[in-house]
């Protein structure tokens, strides 16, 4: 043994070293001291020395026999870590004169079941319980100011707790993953509930927020499976990220007029959730902020929002109407995705680009209207949207992104104005019910598989405008009855015009005539009928 320099050092290389002897010494300091049978130390109530102030850091750590805890009112200070791992520790009575649990003081002490804080404790410090997994109950008394982080996390046995008026502050992961606790009132004297605070709470069917916290943290009531309701009070601003997140028995939330932000995923995969009311106050609904909520029949948002960011309604599947306000000027990426139910969208003048995916896989959207504002429609904008029957696309539009419309499998018609200069790669691919198009003069690219798969296509006009067409641009257009490449185009790409069976007329420039033939532009096996022509 070496560095022995204080009693709690000493006790600690006994321990460590000589546990038989660990009687003699506490004999030796006037320490009650009892045992069982089996010679196991089990009742200390005292310190290492009379009159001593405080239990330093990591005295008893890993005393794994110790079954019961009395601290005597002449300590002030439970050191970090002093009872770490005291595996049969089943009871701690912490005296009145104590005012600090330090950092983790019983961490994973995993018997116990009961603890007494006395009134003088202003600080429970940071994992301080944590892993007590059979501690059931505990009272904070009126004198603890801070709750600190993680201070009784996987405390799943932990049923009921009381919060003091006099916690102003309910630190990050503090009863994280209580998976027993079914209620918990938070007083008013509270601000902020912090980052994770009941995370995993998995038990917990109700919490009354008061109207002094003014912020929900990231993950605050994270997967808190049983929550069926909650009310946000006018004085919270800001809805963290995640803080409500999967809590999936969680029917109704009414959200007041104090909030602004709600932020990245705070209501996603609310499997339950049926309604929300959106209030006036809010200006950006975050990525993901309501995906997942399966139930959701219908949302209203407010004039006050301007962005609807990245999937924040994606996975909506019950989703069947939505009002998007004049305020907004910008839709998310894959914003709307995957809300199947939803029949028809009104997108307002505000609006500059609908981003990428915004609607994809609304399968039951069968009307859309696309204001003159809109400059792009994004990559997969529309795709799989199968129910979908006619879109008129307005003349401020300069792009159709990749893959758009892509798989619209009712699409008969669509009205391309003379604004688009390039439509994109698979813009309509798939589009098997659309009969016939028209390409403006100001089109200049088709891009890769533009038309592919469009096998209602009976005609289609190229304009002289067009420069470029891209491979597969109208393969498999099998129901193509003539075409004409006008003389602009320089690049037409391979299988352009393949498995388009039914053409019985072709007009190329003599320019393209080896290249059409290399790049096998057209079906290799054609009807003996059909006119080809090359232009000079």
């Amino acid at each position: 043994m070496e560095n022995i320099t204080t009693i709690d050092s000493l006790l600690r290389e006994v321990w460590r070293y000589e546990p038989d002897i660990l009687k003699l010494i506490f004999e030796f300091l006037f320490i009650p001291v009892y045992e069982d049978k089996e010679k196991k130390y089990r009742y200390i109530e005292a310190l290492p020395e009379p009159g001593t102030t405080c239990i330093k850091k990591d005295a008893f750590s890993g005393c794994s026999s110790l079954q019961l805890v009395t601290i005597r009112n002449s300590v002030t200070n439970i050191g970090d870590a002093a009872f770490y791992k005291c595996s049969s520790l089943k009871s701690v009575t912490i005296g009145n004169s104590v005012t600090t649990i330090g950092n983790f003081a019983f961490y994973y002490c995993s018997s116990l079941k009961s603890v007494t804080i006395g009134n003088s404790v202003t600080t429970i410090n940071e994992n301080a319980f944590s892993g007590c997994s059979s501690l059931q109950t505990v009272t904070i008394p009126n004198s603890v100011t801070l709750i600190g982080n993680c201070a009784f996390y996987y405390c799943s046995s932990l049923q009921t707790v009381t919060i003091p008026n006099s916690v102003t502050s309910i630190i990050g992961g503090a009863f994280q993953c209580c998976s027993s606790l079914q209620s918990i009132t938070i007083p008013n004297s509270v601000t902020s509930i912090g980052d994770a605070a009941f995370s995993g709470c998995s038990s917990l069917k109700s919490v009354t927020i008061p109207n002094s916290v003014t912020t929900i943290d990231e993950s605050a009531f994270f997967h808190c499976e049983s929550l069926q309701s909650v009310t946000i009070p006018n004085s919270v601003t800001s809805i963290g990220r995640l803080a409500f997140s999967g809590c999936s028995s969680l029917q109704s939330v009414t959200i007041q007029n104090s909030v602004t932000t709600i932020g990245n995923f705070a209501f996603s995969d609310c499997s339950s959730l049926q309604s929300v009311t959106i209030p006036n106050s809010v200006t950006t609904i975050g990525k993901y902020a309501f995906s997942g909520c399966s139930l959701l029949q219908s949302v209203t948002i407010p004039n006050s929002v301007i962005t609807i960011d990245k999937s924040a309604f994606s996975d909506c599947s019950s989703l069947q109407s939505v009002t998007i306000p004049n305020s907004v000027t910008s839709i998310g990426g894959g914003a709307f995705s995957y809300c199947s139910s939803l029949q028809s969208v009104t997108i307002p003048n505000s609006v500059t680009i609908i981003d990428e995916r915004a609607f994809s896989s609304c399968k039951s959207l069968k009307s859309v209207t696309i204001p003159n504002s809109v400059t792009t429609i994004d990559e997969s904008a529309f795709f799989h949207c199968e129910s979908l029957q006619s879109v008129t696309i307005p003349n401020s539009v300069t792009t159709i992104g990749d893959s758009t419309f892509s798989y619209c499998s009712s699409l008969e018609s669509v009205t391309i104005p003379n604004s688009v200069t390039i439509i994109d790669e698979g813009a309509f691919s798939g589009c098997k019910s659309l009969q016939s198009v028209t390409i403006p003069n100001s089109v200049e690219t088709i891009g890769d598989s533009a038309f592919s798969g469009c096998s209602s296509l009976e005609s289609v006009t190229i304009p002289n405008s067009v420069t470029t067409i891209g491979s597969c641009a109208f393969k498999g257009c099998c129901s193509l009855q003539s075409v004409t490449i006008p003389d602009s185009v320089t690049f037409i790409g391979e299988w352009a015009f393949n498995e388009c069976y039914e053409l019985n007329h072709i007009s190329i420039p003599k320019h393209l005539e080896e290249e059409v033939r290399e790049l096998e532009v057209f079906p290799k096996y054609i009807h003996l009928y059909t006119k080809i022509i090359v232009r000079w």
